[in-house]
């Protein structure tokens, strides 16, 4: 007998047993790909404060199916948000390949403004102390030397008042964040000429007057965790 023939009565497909097995993996890999999906949708439009009922229920599914899936809201928004996190970090490295530093500075304040104005859950992560907080962590240790080094150059080019630092530009887009989040029910896209006027004076010859003490990057996440927390 060779190795593709079978004694009779015996086939190629899978035991009953095995078929039956694959079923349920199946229907896990759906649910978890649902509460996925979901698990964004909620957090772009309610911020990552939303509870994880509201999660199943978008997703169609019982807390106790999230619960077997994700231990803890922390892995459900790491799994919701990576890409996001990624998209953030190859964002940077767009800017740093620019053909200018200025060039690359201004598109990665306008993307990143952008991304966390469509997606709160993203900004709640980037700037609170809540869910995702290590993989935000990461990500800023990650980002903040890459945007050193972008503001350095834009800074060698003369393109920038020398005044300005990575901690300015994080309060900046934080603040345009929160007024596209506020206007967005009256014009969506008012915050789009407030950037643009800031943008505009990031240019040395803005650099006119005094601007006060330069905020420390502590002083910075401590002020958007604040910010970010929920109104009581």
């Amino acid at each position: 007998m060779t190795s593709t023939e079978h004694p009779q009565g015996q086939s190629n497909e899978p035991s009953g047993a095995t078929a039956a097995g694959r079923a349920p993996r199946r229907d896990a890999a759906r649910n978890r790909a649902r509460i996925i999906d979901a698990a964004r949708e909620v957090f772009a439009t309610q911020g990552v404060a939303a509870g994880l009922n509201e999660i199943a229920h978008h997703a169609g599914v019982g807390i106790g199916t999230i619960y077997r899936h994700f231990p803890d809201k922390d892995v459900l928004v790491d799994a919701a948000l990576g890409d996001r996190f990624t998209e953030l970090t190859a964002l940077v490295d767009q800017g740093l390949a620019a053909t200018t530093a200025w060039e690359g500075l201004t598109h990665v304040m306008r993307q990143a403004v952008a991304m966390n104005v469509a997606d709160r859950g993203l900004r709640d992560v980037a700037f609170s102390s809540g869910p995702g907080r290590q993989r935000a962590d990461a990500l800023r240790d990650g980002l903040a030397p890459r945007m050193e080094q972008l503001l350095g150059r834009a800074r060698l080019e003369g393109a920038v008042r020398p005044d300005l630092t990575v901690p300015d530009l994080i309060m900046i887009m934080l603040m345009l964040t929160e007024f596209a989040h506020r206007s967005s029910p009256v014009r969506p896209d008012a915050y789009r000429r407030y950037l643009e006027l800031i943008i505009s004076s990031l240019r040395p010859q803005s650099a006119v007057d005094d601007l006060g003490v330069v905020l420390s990057a502590a002083e910075v996440q401590a002020i958007a965790r604040h910010w970010a927390e929920p109104s009581r």
